[in-house]
Protein backbone atom coordinates (compact mmCIF):
# COMPACT_ATOMS: atom_id res chain seq x y z
CA UNK A 1 0.00 0.00 0.00
CA UNK A 2 3.36 2.00 1.11
CA UNK A 3 4.60 1.61 -2.44
CA UNK A 4 1.50 2.26 -4.34
CA UNK A 5 0.94 5.54 -2.65
CA UNK A 6 4.47 6.56 -3.46
CA UNK A 7 3.86 5.46 -6.79
CA UNK A 8 1.25 7.68 -6.99
CA UNK A 9 2.56 11.02 -5.69
CA UNK A 10 5.77 10.38 -7.58
CA UNK A 11 3.90 10.27 -10.92
CA UNK A 12 2.10 13.26 -9.77
CA UNK A 13 5.12 15.07 -9.14
CA UNK A 14 6.40 14.33 -12.24
CA UNK A 15 4.10 15.29 -14.90
CA UNK A 16 5.96 17.28 -16.61
CA UNK A 17 8.31 15.35 -17.96
CA UNK A 18 11.75 16.82 -16.85
CA UNK A 19 12.60 13.34 -14.98
CA UNK A 20 14.35 10.39 -16.15
CA UNK A 21 12.92 6.77 -15.42
CA UNK A 22 15.64 6.06 -13.12
CA UNK A 23 15.23 9.42 -11.21
CA UNK A 24 11.59 8.70 -10.84
CA UNK A 25 12.36 4.98 -9.34
CA UNK A 26 14.98 6.62 -7.20
CA UNK A 27 12.34 9.41 -5.94
CA UNK A 28 10.22 6.62 -5.31
CA UNK A 29 12.71 4.47 -3.51
CA UNK A 30 13.10 7.46 -1.20
CA UNK A 31 9.88 8.15 -0.52
CA UNK A 32 8.95 4.55 -0.12
CA UNK A 33 11.80 4.36 2.44
CA UNK A 34 11.02 7.31 4.79
CA UNK A 35 7.70 6.35 4.49
CA UNK A 36 8.48 3.38 5.96
CA UNK A 37 10.56 4.50 8.51
CA UNK A 38 8.61 7.09 10.02
CA UNK A 39 5.75 4.23 10.19
CA UNK A 40 8.17 2.35 11.97
CA UNK A 41 9.64 4.96 14.60
CA UNK A 42 6.00 5.96 14.96
CA UNK A 43 4.85 2.88 15.90
CA UNK A 44 7.71 1.94 18.32
CA UNK A 45 7.18 5.22 19.98
CA UNK A 46 3.42 4.72 20.66
CA UNK A 47 4.21 0.36 21.50
CA UNK A 48 6.55 2.12 24.27
CA UNK A 49 5.14 4.97 25.35
CA UNK A 50 1.81 2.92 26.14
CA UNK A 51 4.38 1.00 28.16
CA UNK A 52 5.53 4.10 30.46
CA UNK A 53 8.70 4.77 28.49
CA UNK A 54 7.34 8.06 26.05
CA UNK A 55 11.12 9.81 27.16
CA UNK A 56 13.53 6.43 27.05
CA UNK A 57 12.29 5.69 23.42
CA UNK A 58 12.45 9.18 22.20
CA UNK A 59 15.95 9.89 23.25
CA UNK A 60 16.58 5.93 21.70
CA UNK A 61 14.86 6.42 18.29
CA UNK A 62 16.34 10.14 18.06
CA UNK A 63 19.75 8.43 18.03
CA UNK A 64 18.93 5.72 15.94
CA UNK A 65 17.70 8.28 13.50
CA UNK A 66 20.60 10.20 13.50
CA UNK A 67 24.04 7.70 13.88
CA UNK A 68 22.59 4.69 12.04
CA UNK A 69 21.96 6.23 8.78
CA UNK A 70 25.06 7.16 8.00
CA UNK A 71 27.19 4.69 9.77
CA UNK A 72 25.25 1.51 8.02
CA UNK A 73 24.94 -1.72 9.47
CA UNK A 74 22.58 -4.69 9.99
CA UNK A 75 19.60 -4.73 7.67
CA UNK A 76 16.48 -7.41 7.37
CA UNK A 77 15.05 -8.74 4.36
CA UNK A 78 11.45 -7.35 5.18
CA UNK A 79 9.92 -4.69 7.00
CA UNK A 80 8.11 -6.42 9.11
CA UNK A 81 11.09 -8.40 10.39
CA UNK A 82 13.18 -4.78 10.78
CA UNK A 83 10.37 -3.65 12.54
CA UNK A 84 10.74 -7.02 15.07
CA UNK A 85 14.39 -6.33 15.08
CA UNK A 86 13.81 -2.64 16.55
CA UNK A 87 11.56 -3.68 19.15
CA UNK A 88 13.73 -5.78 20.09
CA UNK A 89 16.65 -3.75 20.31
CA UNK A 90 14.62 -1.19 22.43
CA UNK A 91 13.35 -3.40 24.70
CA UNK A 92 17.22 -4.46 25.07
CA UNK A 93 18.68 -1.06 25.43
CA UNK A 94 16.04 -0.18 27.93
CA UNK A 95 16.03 -3.11 29.95
CA UNK A 96 19.80 -2.63 30.04
CA UNK A 97 19.84 1.20 30.50
CA UNK A 98 17.43 0.33 33.93
CA UNK A 99 18.97 -2.63 35.26
CA UNK A 100 23.27 -2.05 34.67
CA UNK A 101 24.50 0.83 36.79
CA UNK A 102 27.54 1.85 34.95
CA UNK A 103 29.96 3.15 36.77
CA UNK A 104 31.69 6.52 35.45
CA UNK A 105 34.62 4.75 33.85
CA UNK A 106 32.75 1.78 32.35
CA UNK A 107 30.26 4.02 31.09
CA UNK A 108 33.56 5.85 29.59
CA UNK A 109 34.98 2.41 28.18
CA UNK A 110 31.70 1.59 26.56
CA UNK A 111 31.46 5.41 24.67
CA UNK A 112 34.27 5.05 23.73
CA UNK A 113 34.50 1.05 22.41
CA UNK A 114 31.48 2.33 20.19
CA UNK A 115 33.20 4.77 18.62
CA UNK A 116 36.25 2.77 17.83
CA UNK A 117 33.76 0.53 16.14
CA UNK A 118 32.59 3.17 14.50
CA UNK A 119 35.85 4.59 13.61
CA UNK A 120 37.28 1.04 12.57
CA UNK A 121 33.79 0.32 10.21
CA UNK A 122 31.88 2.93 9.16
CA UNK A 123 30.54 3.56 7.12
CA UNK A 124 29.12 0.15 6.30
CA UNK A 125 27.89 -0.24 2.81
CA UNK A 126 24.50 -2.41 2.16
CA UNK A 127 24.80 -4.43 -0.26
CA UNK A 128 20.88 -3.89 -1.88
CA UNK A 129 21.26 -0.50 -1.66
CA UNK A 130 25.12 0.10 -2.44
CA UNK A 131 26.81 3.89 -1.97
CA UNK A 132 29.64 3.89 -4.82
CA UNK A 133 31.01 7.49 -4.75
CA UNK A 134 34.00 7.51 -2.52
CA UNK A 135 32.86 11.21 -1.61
CA UNK A 136 29.80 10.05 -0.27
CA UNK A 137 30.90 7.84 1.56
CA UNK A 138 33.53 9.67 3.33
CA UNK A 139 30.87 12.00 4.26
CA UNK A 140 28.85 9.38 5.69
CA UNK A 141 32.04 8.14 7.61
CA UNK A 142 32.80 11.47 9.06
CA UNK A 143 28.52 12.38 10.20
CA UNK A 144 28.10 8.90 11.53
CA UNK A 145 31.52 9.52 13.31
CA UNK A 146 31.10 13.05 14.27
CA UNK A 147 27.52 12.46 15.73
CA UNK A 148 28.77 9.20 17.89
CA UNK A 149 31.33 11.54 19.49
CA UNK A 150 29.20 14.55 20.21
CA UNK A 151 26.46 11.36 21.88
CA UNK A 152 29.69 10.14 24.05
CA UNK A 153 30.30 13.13 25.16
CA UNK A 154 26.92 14.42 26.21
CA UNK A 155 26.56 11.03 27.93
CA UNK A 156 30.05 11.49 29.92
CA UNK A 157 28.71 15.02 30.54
CA UNK A 158 25.37 13.99 32.08
CA UNK A 159 26.30 11.15 33.78
CA UNK A 160 25.97 12.78 37.58
CA UNK A 161 23.12 14.72 36.39
CA UNK A 162 20.57 12.45 34.54
CA UNK A 163 20.24 8.57 34.38
CA UNK A 164 19.76 9.10 30.35
CA UNK A 165 23.39 8.81 29.75
CA UNK A 166 22.87 4.94 30.03
CA UNK A 167 20.25 4.97 27.23
CA UNK A 168 22.75 7.16 24.85
CA UNK A 169 25.70 4.49 26.06
CA UNK A 170 23.44 1.55 25.09
CA UNK A 171 21.87 2.89 22.14
CA UNK A 172 25.75 3.66 20.67
CA UNK A 173 27.13 0.53 21.44
CA UNK A 174 24.18 -1.42 19.79
CA UNK A 175 24.64 0.58 16.80
CA UNK A 176 27.86 -0.08 16.46
CA UNK A 177 27.99 -3.50 17.21
CA UNK A 178 25.09 -3.94 14.51
CA UNK A 179 27.74 -2.90 12.19
CA UNK A 180 29.17 -6.26 12.29
CA UNK A 181 27.06 -8.76 11.13
CA UNK A 182 28.89 -9.74 8.08
CA UNK A 183 28.08 -13.56 7.41
CA UNK A 184 29.92 -15.49 4.89
CA UNK A 185 27.69 -17.70 3.10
Amino acid sequence: MVKRISEKIINSIATDDNYSKDELERMQYALVTISFELIKMISLIVIFSMLGYFEKVIIIAGIMCIVKPFIGGYHEETQIKCFIATVLLTAGILILSMQCNLSFISNCILIFLSIFCIWNQAPVINSKMPISRPQLIKKNRIRGLSTSILLGLISIGIYYYSNNYSIITWTLLFDAALMFNKRES
